[in-house]
């Protein structure tokens, strides 16, 4: 008997029911990693990593051990990435018996005998790239996070990729509080002609982009343009093709399901996997998507025209191009990988939504789709432009609708626009009203997780299989939170960036480095570049640099150290503002030393209410599990409490919902009742529904706009 070692037991499953007399042992995600407790990498003897089998993996290495002594092929089906080679690598040195590496990119009976039938031996270039990711990791957080806990608190830390993308968010958080917005006024013409009214809008004066910033000039303005005659200076009427969207890869699925439906990319890629590694289906467990992590927009040989079969007899010729789409993926794609598409087009979201969940029909609907309409032909659009014109004043309108959908036939066409009607250059138009709209220049948007994607996929910050890990790791820090849907630098968040910046700013916390290491993990791939060649080039200079802070450490404290004009009551030195483990506090800079020592806590919000425990006063403050009332007492009282939403729990009738944090910081709404197990992830709030009566509402962002929604009914109310 064959056995074949996966790192995920839903794997086991869908691989059993295809081939019966095969074992299928997991390891439950990776088996070993770099100690927790240190550093683990031997600098003087070649970078060298001193890999640990990881805590409670013992026992499976074990079991897989004793199983392939006995087995007459040992197979390891690891996912087809650096991440799959590694563990691959990591249980093979393990085994007894040489191992033969399987890829399987899609878990179905052809995906798992394909795989099967073409075993190679594990790509070690793959391993060491992955090698080379950890290590210069390690590196960077075990050498500057060190630096954070003397400059700021213990407990800190920094990240080679995340702290750019860190900076990236603050930048952006800057920029919009630097932001100085601008009134502007915008003129719009009603015009009738004989074929129809149309609306256009002032784009020229004497030739010239109007700029109007004043509401006096533009009333002047509208006064001269009343009483000009316009005639119709240039009318171009033409078909414009829009060809289709390609098949979703790892980016644009979390961007999709972040703006469709309000996904967290983490959220997603798990929903994804679920779907990639097996559902339960009446014919078997069986993928339904093909691999998830992946930056190519390539489609098999076979799924395209298993696509352009589907296309033809559902949907007819008419919408079938005489050539397959082709898609260009970008320089660094992996094109071994396929785009993510349905694993079988002909199995239709509605054909397995009864065996899916709500969300994992959502995902797979997106990705058919995007699939399906990737082959179908181009949509056709009526596009018409005019320009009118009277004296010095040129206004300009258009109009573009629908008049193949194409593609369309699959995904949401865009709106209809008011057509403009045909007309021939020279005809008399006449102004029937103008009107005048004040308009506010707007600051750059924050990022969402879905923005913040599109920017690293855009810089070359980070790969498919990092995306998600990296966003999660910011919030697990607290150095990030998320308002409304988007991402908003903490205070804390924002110190840590600033010194990083400022000491590391031009050498490893920057895009441009960043994304040259992204080439040089690839190249290690590819097999041009040496991994431990590549780490003591890194390490070398950022060395250096590490030696330099060090020597002013004193300097830079002082230099980031907040005063404020309040005294020691000990010492009479002015007291300064120091982090510790529930944030920000006043203390003496005399101590130890000169002082015995004074701490109080800053001021924070009061609340109108007493501390049950001594009678003082409440405050609000934020901890690592998000906010919750304190006694200001502190540390002489340390009463604390979490913070109540003041809405009933209607399972249990006992309970209120409190507000907390996930340690990926997200906020959530448990019932306090302890025998409760009621959870909300959207604020509930005291509401009545207007549909079925039920007491309250919970709060959602839906297209940028405040809804509220009934759990009871599903109602869905716009807010006002």
């Amino acid at each position: 008997m064959d056995l074949i070692i996966v790192e995920s037991p839903t794997k086991v499953k869908t691989i059993t029911t295809y081939l019966k007399k095969t074992k299928v042992l997991a390891t439950m995600g990776h088996i070993k990693d770099l100690p927790k407790s240190r550093m683990g990498i031997d600098i003087n003897d070649g970078f060298r990593p001193e890999y640990k089998i990881i805590k409670g993996k013992k026992k499976i290495i074990k079991e897989i051990v004793e199983e392939s002594k006995k087995s007459d092929r040992v197979f390891i089906a690891t996912d087809p990435d650096r991440e799959g080679e590694a563990i691959a690598y990591h249980i093979a040195e393990e085994l007894p018996v040489k191992p033969k590496r399987v890829l399987f990119y899609e878990m179905t009976k052809s995906g798992i005998e394909k795989g099967m039938s073409e075993p190679i031996d594990i790509d070690m270039n793959k391993v060491f790239s992955q090698r080379t990711r950890r290590i210069l990791d390690r590196l960077v957080g075990y050498e500057i996070s060190p630096l954070l806990w003397k400059l700021i608190k213990k407990g800190l830390s920094a990240g080679r990729v995340q702290s750019v993308v860190l900076r990236l968010i603050c930048e952006r958080e800057e920029e919009i509080e630097k932001f100085v917005p601008k009134d502007y006024w915008v003129l719009r013409g009603r015009f009738i002609h004989p074929e129809g009214e149309f609306e256009a809008i002032l784009q020229k004066i004497n030739g010239k982009k109007v700029e109007i910033l004043s509401i006096e000039e533009a009333e002047k303005l509208k006064e001269k343009i009343e009483k000009t005659k316009f005639f119709v200076k240039k009318f171009i009427r033409e078909d414009v093709e829009q060809f289709p969207l390609p098949p979703l890869i790892t980016s644009t699925l979390q961007r999709s399901a972040s703006t469709s439906f309000g996904f967290s990319i983490s959220k997603t890629m798990l929903i994804a996997q679920r779907l990639y590694e097996g559902v339960d289906l009446p014919e078997g467990t069986t993928g339904l998507i093909t691999y998830m992590r992946t930056d190519s927009y390539r489609i098999s040989k076979e799924a395209e025209e298993s696509i352009r079969e589907f296309i033809k007899n559902e949907y007819g010729e008419e919408y079938l191009p005489l050539k397959p789409n082709v898609f260009k993926s970008k320089e660094t794609a992996q094109e071994a990988h396929e785009a993510i598409r349905p694993t079988d087009i002909r199995r239709t979201p509605e054909a397995v939504k009864a065996f899916l969940t709500p969300d994992e029909y959502k995902i797979y609907k997106l990705i058919w789709e995007r699939a399906l309409a990737s082959q179908f032909k181009p949509a056709i659009f009526d596009s018409k432009v005019v320009i009118v014109e009277g004296s010095s004043f040129e206004f300009k309108g258009s109009s573009k609708n629908l008049k193949f959908e194409g593609f369309y036939k699959i995904l949401t066409p865009p709106k209809e626009e008011e057509e403009i009607p045909l007309m021939k250059e020279g005809d008399s138009v006449e102004l029937k009203t103008l009107i005048t709209d004040k308009k506010t220049t707007e600051p750059p948007p924050r990022y969402s997780e879905a923005s913040m994607v599109r920017e690293m996929e855009k810089r070359g910050i980070g790969r498919p299989s990092t995306y998600s890990p990296i966003i999660s790791t910011l919030f697990k820090r607290n150095y990030i939170k998320k308002v409304k849907g988007f991402l908003v630098p903490q205070e804390i968040g924002r110190i840590v960036n600033k010194i990083l910046v400022k000491h590391f700013g031009d050498t490893i916390i920057n895009c441009e480095f960043t994304s040259e290491m992204e080439k040089t993990l690839d190249e290690i791939e590819d097999g041009e570049k040496d991994w431990r060649g590549s780490i003591e080039e890194f390490y070398s200079s950022f060395r250096n640099y590490l030696d330099a802070i060090e020597m002013k450490i004193s300097e830079i404290r002082d230099s980031i150290t907040e005063e404020v004009d309040k005294k020691c009551p000990k010492c009479g030195k002015n007291l300064i503002v120091r982090w510790g483990k529930f944030g920000k506090f006043l203390a003496c800079p005399g101590y130890p030393g000169d002082c015995e020592g004074y701490r109080e806590p800053i001021s924070e919000e009061v609340l109108n209410e007493k501390c049950p425990k001594c009678g003082g006063e409440v405050i609000l403050k934020e901890g690592k599990f998000g906010r919750f009332k304190a006694c200001k007492n502190y540390p002489d009282c340390d009463w604390t409490a979490s913070i109540s939403t003041g809405v009933r729990c209607p399972q249990c009738e006992n309970g209120e919902f409190l507000e907390k944090r996930s340690k990926k910081g997200r906020i959530y709404y448990p019932c306090s009742n302890e025998n409760c197990n009621n959870i909300l992830w959207n604020k509930p709030i005291l509401r009545e529904c207007s549909n079925c009566g039920a007491p309250f509402m919970v709060e959602k962002i839906k297209r940028k706009e405040n809804y509220f929604y009934c759990i009871k009914c599903k109602n869905e109310e716009k807010s006002s």
